[in-house]
């Protein structure tokens, strides 16, 4: 059996130790200045020896005190961090969200802190899982996806528009001398693994004809093709629903703003089975009023761009 002194005055002891007095110890730990007087009383008489100095200015921890300390501090620590890993998860809903990483990237992490800060007991967890074939993939709670998903176990919600066209910095355009379509060619293609049908499709869509580019620099996703064209490689083909930031500074500019091709919709989606869970509902709430307010914003930036 272990011969211990009660577990409140080594905390009263540790604490004013460690913050240096009896009222900044009782501060923290929310009870009055004669508690912690009487606690660590309690403990000196267990002892029976004193473990602070007492002085007109308060009080100071001595040497038998300081040995005391060096082996009560850690193991109160070492308690307090095995008590967190148990109760860490108390109250707290997790909720597993796959989404493209090119839209986790540039459109679902800066909104994220506004869907924490209003479901404090939600916790996200990310990740990026892509398989078309797959409706939910395996431990998955919510998928979003551009297009609708054919997996009738599915409820859907279409939650934001999307649109493409070709941007790249001033820069680029500028030393491109862009007079018209057939232009296009003289300039570097930067093209995504992960979304093969954007050029082609925006070239059909612009009756751009039979128009291919003598450089190419291909990449696995638009991110990465993005970030080529903020970094001047060449022209992207832009996802501007994802970029509007960009367009509004002016980091990326549409090549041909009069000529933009509506692209597949975004839509979360989940189990049908799930409609009524607090976490799944509180994040469709969510997500739809963030993208309803986005696509508004990215409308009247894209209505701007075609007026200059």
């Amino acid at each position: 059996m272990r011969h211990l002194p009660p577990l409140n005055s080594l905390k009263a002891f540790e604490s004013v130790a460690r913050l240096g007095g009896a009222l900044r110890a009782a501060g923290e730990l929310c009870v009055s200045h004669g508690a912690i007087s009487k606690q660590v009383a309690v403990l000196e008489k267990w002892l029976g020896v004193p473990v602070f100095d007492r002085h007109a200015h308060g009080m100071k921890v001595n040497r038998d005190g300081l040995e005391l300390l060096r082996e009560v501090q850690p193991a109160l620590d070492r308690m307090a961090l095995a008590v967190g890993k148990i109760t860490a998860d108390r109250g707290v809903e997790k909720l597993v969200v796959s989404a493209p990483p090119t839209m986790t990237m540039h459109w679902l992490l800066p909104r994220l802190p506004s869907f924490m800060a209003e479901h404090p007991s939600i916790r996200i967890q990310l990740n990026n899982r892509r398989d078309r074939g797959v409706g939910l993939p395996e431990g998955v709670d919510v998928v979003i996806r551009r297009g609708d998903s054919t997996d009738p176990s599915l409820t859907q919600q279409r939650f934001m528009s999307e649109a493409i066209s070709p941007v790249c910095t001033p820069a680029v355009l500028r030393d491109a001398r862009i007079r018209g379509l057939a232009d296009l060619a003289s300039m570097t293609w930067l093209t995504a693994d992960m979304r093969p049908r954007d050029w082609p499709d925006w070239l059909d869509f612009a009756e751009a004809g039979p128009l291919s580019a003598p450089r190419q620099l291909s990449f696995d996703h638009s991110y990465l093709a993005l970030q080529a064209a903020r970094d001047g490689l060449g022209v992207a083909m832009g996802s501007l629903y994802l970029i509007q930031e960009d367009l509004a500074s002016k980091t990326l500019v549409p090549i041909f703003p009069g000529l933009v091709l509506p692209s597949q919709p975004y839509v979360m989606a989940y189990r049908a089975g799930k409609r009524h869970e607090a976490t799944v509902a509180s994040f469709e709430a969510w997500l739809t009023t963030a993208g309803r307010d986005h696509e508004r914003a990215t409308r009247r930036a894209l209505r701007a761009l075609i007026k200059l």
